[in-house]
């Protein structure tokens, strides 16, 4: 496959809630083979999104946000939000209770980064404080030994490669902190697409990582509609449940987005498909409401960001937005980047 480097914001942060949720053994099996071992799967494992909402506290800005300021990190949310120096940087987290073979329990973190762009150092030294910050608030409030274990394990999605574990120190005079944890480069497989092929049939977690990486290699939309369709086919040969393929269609239809010109071309592919193998993907009512929950939720972003950086939003403006077309979002985003006033937002 080949690459297209003309980049465009997607929305991955609500796929990936859903992924991991959906196919969290399959998840562990790929990318943290030892762990999943450990896990008893007869008990099923609980989702503590109440919990870690309850740990990240009030909304904080990230380190170089506009003001400057990087607040202490007891005073602050620890999720940092998508800002005008990150452009297409979303994050995703889930705090999972789980049961261990030996009986103890566990609760995992799991940390995705949606990169647009490949990580360099200082970001990575950003990963790695944010992950020992949602580390000792853990273990302030559950404890991290007997029988309540914690687990933290990262995602980089567009990182190709680096060392298996990050280190986060702080160190003064010889007294200091130093907190390790294991990280998934999951853009390597990019190099190593044959075999996540492969393990595609009886792991439908690697559909998953195949939908990001092909978004990943074809940033410009107008270049997807033939590896999208490629990707569904292969999903529709691979013999999955029927509730398995639903949730693949729906994650694949989210990560790898079309512009809605290509739209047309990609449900005549898909009816090609159900012919072909006698089953039904996502109808026409469902894929309309999916994109327009897309929209509505790219519109609401670009206001928060807009009100960050220029204060209060008149009426008309907050309008407008909520009226824009993808496109038009998508333009609005990239104008936000390098704007000074609202009005160079809006091309005016």
């Amino acid at each position: 496959m080949g690459h297209d480097t003309a980049g465009r914001a997607d929305d991955h942060d609500s796929p990936w809630k859903e992924a991991l949720e959906v196919f969290l053994p399959q998840c562990l099996a790929l990318f943290a083979p030892t762990l999943h071992a450990s896990i008893d799967w007869a008990r099923p494992p609980e989702f503590l999104d109440k919990e870690l909402q309850a740990l990240a506290g009030p909304r904080r800005l990230a380190p170089g946000s506009p003001d400057g300021q990087d607040p202490a990190p007891d005073q602050g949310r620890l999720r940092a939000l998508p800002g005008p120096l990150s452009p297409g940087r979303l994050y995703t987290d889930k705090l999972i209770l789980v049961r261990c073979r030996d009986g103890r329990f566990a609760r995992l973190l799991i940390h995705v980064e949606v990169q647009g762009g490949t990580s360099g150092p200082k970001s990575r030294r950003l990963f790695a404080r944010r992950m020992y910050q949602y580390r000792y608030r853990l273990e302030d409030r559950y404890g991290g030994s007997g029988n309540h274990a914690l687990y933290s394990l990262g995602i980089l999605t567009a990182s190709r490669g680096g060392d298996s574990h990050l280190v986060h120190h702080d160190e003064f005079l010889g007294q200091g902190v130093r907190f390790t944890f294991p990280v998934v480069h999951m853009a390597q497989w990019l190099d190593r697409w044959d075999a996540l092929e492969a393990l595609a049939p009886s792991n439908p977690f690697a559909v998953v990582v195949m939908a990001q990486l092909t978004a990943l290699r074809f940033r410009r939309k107008a270049a997807r509609l033939d590896p999208k369709v490629d990707l569904m086919r292969r999903l529709a040969g691979y013999g999955y449940a029927r509730g398995d393929i639903d949730a693949l269609a729906r994650l694949v239809d989210w990560m790898i987005a079309l512009p809605e010109a290509l739209e047309p071309d990609y449900m005549r592919a898909l009816e090609a498909l159900e012919q072909e193998h006698a089953m039904t993907y996502i109808t026409t009512p469902e894929r309309v409401g999916l994109r327009r929950g897309r929209v509505e939720g790219q519109a609401e972003l670009l206001l928060r960001l807009l009100a960050r950086r220029f204060g209060a939003i008149p009426d008309t403006a907050t309008e407008r937005v909520r009226a824009a077309t993808a496109e038009q979002l998508e333009t609005w985003s990239l104008n936000f980047v390098d704007a000074t006033t609202l009005d160079e937002v809006f091309g005016a």
